[in-house]
């Protein structure tokens, strides 16, 4: 299918605004040095390590030497590769299917990129009465005796997802395949293509592969003929002697990994460069695979269950990485199609009215009224890289309640009726919060309620104001992650490792108002002797420079007498609303009971779990984890109630500016500090004890490429600090009665600040002094 005339216009500007960068990589690309059309030296240190397998300080070392831009880019010269580029190749065109309209007319191409979801341009597909009237039609090629091979078509089911982007710059539709009306093969012999938000994909100058349908002839492969010349935001540009390539066409690197979506070809000799003199090329233009991955990411929180289940699964088989085209060929194995149209009905049907398939997504649909105490939805998520759960070192699925209606969020009475209201903003933060846009009528237009904890959003800086839970000891339950089974507390003490990486946006604030669940993802990681680690299930999480930490922690609204929604309470933390930017160490520091003995250093000397196991932490102990652990922990043993908020300082001047290179992200800072003021109530008192620690000294004035391992939380700044001090330097109000409570006290007359540095647990006071007592 021919583009429309603006995606026409719209591809032919951006080639015009990136003229420069063609022109220069065609040089470099006459010249023989391929690899020198790579100005990034970071993504091309990256694109080496990922093809050649050695360190990243070996591939910067090789992309650094002289004449390496030469016709080396895979394998000894340009024309070299190994011979599984041919067995890849033909996996991925597997993958490949012909659109055609019920009566034959071929309208362009579209790849599985799931076991569900086929992908193609919103000029293809543009809408779901648009999707139901066509099929996808897969094998529709020559054998290798040059014959017609037997083809297997299927409608599409857009009622199941259906997710599309028309701007120009994106220009992509998803949409599910339903049931097989010819051919006798099922969806799960045609494998599927990963999308991922990897920058090691490509670098300029890589040559490219192109599986397509051109004008609905038999499918074709155009392999390393098109060559990358330009990169812009959303987009690529590739060059080759040929016609454009079809519409819809996935565009593979050398080893078959998804790098664009194809959308747009000039007709040949069209363009001129900068001097006008015509190119002796066709320039194509396809939409980065990272862009659709970050768009798909947002743009999925406004689907319904299903639908939102089935892009997940997509997004997760992105985040497992690799070249190679997945399950496609006689390789393939039955579960892989499990849950395809063709894949049969239920695995299990329970007593309770439910119907449970794997796709390998396990996804839990209860119809009736059979044992269904609660109405809210749930999507089954799986919560780490592997889409299996309760492996060694793995954790299990994230269950997420989807009805938002039902969630009672923090709770101002919570302390034995004591009226502790969210935190006020001020007239000038309230310009600037993200409004909930479900919120009705008489509700706070700010607050984002969850399972028993409530987030006020900055959308300006698209992170928390404040996160503010409630604690229950006298409910409080323990959640495994390995087992995702319910226990009794102090089963699972050793805190702090937030190790799944299964994040959720909320519908209910624009996505340009929070993080985008991925951009955390892809930081270089290192072990403590430098090393980068590739198992992402060990500790390397410690060593990020900075990960998606908690603000209300993972274990605090877990409580109450229904398991249900402890599971719910659990997922719920993992909501990008409630997550910062905070470095490894600190983000991790070991929970510790405060009898524990300390060195000189304020480094745990050593720490036993209830079980008796000794743990340990390499970074040492961060005494507000420490301190919070400690009240948590008497809240359970004196069935008490506990509230705590928390949030970053906002400072516009001195936060580290980390937008990773990425447009949807230009402007984000990472904040330097963070506060936690932890509210409880000690004989009929309200005690109120404000924490702040920073965390900038772990990696000075400028961010680092890495996390120095030798770095341990002796170098984080903590302090105890007034209420009074705390609203200073949060423009919060959080009300008399919290000032009134507060547990600070002054060290001596001469003290003129109202903030105090602590190096022990014990330099914090946590009851307020007689003169404030009622």
């Amino acid at each position: 299918m021919k583009a429309p005339p603006r995606i026409a216009t719209g591809a032919r500007d951006r080639v015009k605004g990136s003229m420069r960068q063609i022109q220069a990589s065609l040089n470099a690309i006459g010249d023989g040095r391929p690899g020198d059309a790579e100005t990034d030296p970071t993504r091309r240190s990256q694109v080496y390590q990922a093809r050649t397998g050695v360190s990243l300080s070996e591939a910067k070392t090789m992309a650094a030497r002289p004449g390496e831009g030469r016709e080396r880019i895979f394998g000894k010269t340009v024309d070299f590769v190994d011979v599984a580029f041919f067995d890849r190749g033909r996996r991925a065109a597997r993958a490949v299917a012909r659109i055609i309209t019920r009566d034959g007319a071929a309208l362009g191409t579209g790849f599985l990129i799931s076991p569900r979801l086929l992908m193609t341009n919103n000029h293809v597909i543009g809408d779901e009465r648009t999707a139901n009237g066509l099929w996808a039609e897969f094998d529709y090629e020559l054998d290798l005796d040059g014959r017609p091979t037997k083809v297997t078509r299927f409608a599409f089911a857009p009622q199941l997802c259906f997710l599309t982007n028309h701007e120009d710059d994106l220009d992509y539709t998803v949409v599910a395949l339903g049931d097989r009306v010819m051919g006798s093969k099922a969806l799960s012999e045609f494998g599927y293509l990963a999308v991922s938000s990897a920058r090691n994909k490509h670098q300029l100058g890589d040559l490219v592969n192109i599986i397509q349908h051109p004008d609905g002839r038999m499918k074709e492969a155009v392999v390393r003929e098109n060559q990358i010349v330009a990169r812009k935001d959303t987009t690529l540009h590739y060059v080759a002697d040929t016609e454009p390539g079809s519409s819809g066409s996935p565009v593979l690197n050398v080893q078959f990994g998804l790098v664009a979506l194809h959308h747009w070809g000039s007709p040949h000799r069209e363009l001129t460069d900068d001097k006008g003199k015509l190119l002796p090329k066709t320039i194509n233009e396809g939409i980065r695979a990272s862009s659709i991955y970050t768009d798909l990411t947002t743009l999925s929180a406004t689907l319904k269950t299903g639908g939102r289940s089935l892009i997940a699964e997509a997004l997760q088989i992105g985040l497992k990485g690799g070249p190679v085209p997945y399950g496609s060929g006689s390789g393939a194995t039955g579960d892989e199609g499990a849950g395809s149209p063709n894949g049969g009905g239920p695995t299990a049907i329970s007593d309770d009215g439910s119907a449970t398939w794997n796709i390998p997504l396990t996804v839990t649909v209860r119809v009736g009224g059979a044992a269904a105490t609660r109405g809210s939805n749930a999507a089954v998520l799986p919560a780490a890289n592997d889409a299996g759960s309760g492996g060694a070192g793995g954790e299990a699925k994230l269950e997420l309640d989807l009805d938002y209606d039902g969630r009672d969020g923090y709770d101002g009475t919570f302390l034995d009726d004591t009226q502790i209201p969210l935190p006020k903003l001020s007239t000038n933060l309230r310009k600037i919060a993200a409004r909930n846009l479900h919120a009705k009528p008489g509700e706070d237009p700010f607050e984002l309620k969850y399972h028993h904890y409530s987030v006020v959003m900055n959308g300006k800086r698209r992170l928390a104001f404040v996160s503010a839970v409630n604690i229950n000891g006298a409910q409080a339950k323990d959640f495994n992650r390995q087992k995702g089974t319910i226990s009794d507390p102090f089963e699972d003490e050793d805190g702090g490792q937030e190790a799944s990486e299964q994040w959720f946006a909320d519908e209910r604030i624009k996505p340009n108002q929070q993080t985008p669940p991925d951009f955390y993802q892809g930081q270089t990681t290192f072990d403590t002797q430098g090393k980068r680690i590739t198992n992402k299930r060990s500790t390397a999480h410690l060593y990020n420079l900075f990960q998606q930490g908690h603000l209300t922690r993972r274990q605090d609204p877990i409580w109450g007498n229904d398991d249900e929604l402890i599971k719910f309470s659990n997922a719920d933390t993992f909501h990008v609303t409630n997550c910062a930017p905070q470095i490894g160490f600190f983000n991790m520091g070991m929970a510790r009971k405060e009898s524990l003995a300390f060195d000189e250093k304020a480094t745990p000397k050593k720490a036993k779990s209830k079980k008796g196991k000794t743990s340990s932490h390499p970074g040492g102990i961060l005494h507000w984890r420490a301190l919070e652990e400690y009240v948590q922990t008497n809240a359970r043993a004196d069935r008490g109630k506990v509230t705590v908020f928390t949030g970053p300082i906002f400072n516009d001047s001195k936060d580290y500016a980390w937008d990773r290179g990425r447009a949807d992200m230009k402007g984000f800072k990472a904040p330097r500090e963070y506060w936690k003021l932890i509210l409880r109530k000690e004989k009929g008192e309200l005690q109120a004890t404000a924490l702040l620690a920073n965390q900038s000294p772990l990696v000075g004035s400028r961010l680092p490429e890495k996390l120095d391992p030798r770095v341990t939380y002796g170098a984080v700044d903590q302090y105890h600090l007034s209420v009074a001090e705390l609203e200073s330097r949060t423009k919060l109000d959080f009300g008399s009665t919290v000032r009134e409570a507060d547990t600070y006290v002054p060290k001596g007359t001469g003290e003129s600040r109202r903030i105090r540095k602590v190096t022990d647990v014990a330099d914090v006071n946590l009851t307020r002094p007689a003169k404030r007592r009622r």
